[in-house]
């Protein structure tokens, strides 16, 4: 159990780091917004990288932050009947989904985005709808990563849960 917990604590410090760095990228993304908009209406002059930029930051704000909420369990479930089940049973559920849903799931987007970064670096893919062309597989492996991440977190998270299953419900550790 304590190769585990080191295992647990480890994954858990990259979601935080993931999480601190998301923080970093929302701030750079306000102040980006900020700047076109006073470009745009005070100065009349609009950039022409603010659309790529917002795009590329805010969907790596979302694909870098799933990692630091799964961690955290803040994710939104709709928990009618969840929240009424002892813990051993939401317990059984969340380990059960987790092996059904969670990682086929997580494990094909971080598939085909790793496959799709490669081809973007490949092909030196870029925006057609920007007329500032900056490549796209930069972007593109951000996202890869954080699915890598955020596969990481579950396996993680099920390793506990599952520990703590097999002891009755109590912590694992």
């Amino acid at each position: 159990m304590i190769v585990l917990r080191k295992i647990y604590d480890a994954i858990g410090q990259m979601s935080e780091r993931s999480g601190r760095a998301v923080s970093i990228l929302v701030v750079m993304l306000i102040v980006s917004m900020v700047y076109e908009v006073f470009s745009r209406y005070v100065f009349n002059a609009p950039t022409t990288w603010s659309f790529t930029v917002s795009y590329m930051m805010g969907a790596s704000i979302i694909a870098l932050g799933m990692c630091y909420v799964y961690y955290h369990n803040a994710n939104v479930r709709v928990d009618v009947i969840y929240s009424r089940l002892p813990l051993k049973g939401r317990l059984l559920i969340d380990t059960v989904m987790t092996v059904v849903f969670f990682f086929p799931l997580v494990f094909m987007l971080t598939k085909v985005w790793a496959e799709d970064t490669w081809h973007a670096y490949v092909i030196k893919e870029v925006p057609t709808q920007s007329i500032w062309y900056p490549p796209l597989w930069p972007f593109k492996l951000i996202i890869t990563l954080g699915f890598a991440l955020l596969f990481l977190q579950g396996i993680a998270t099920f390793l506990k849960d599952l520990a703590s299953l097999l002891k009755g419900g109590r912590e694992p550790w």
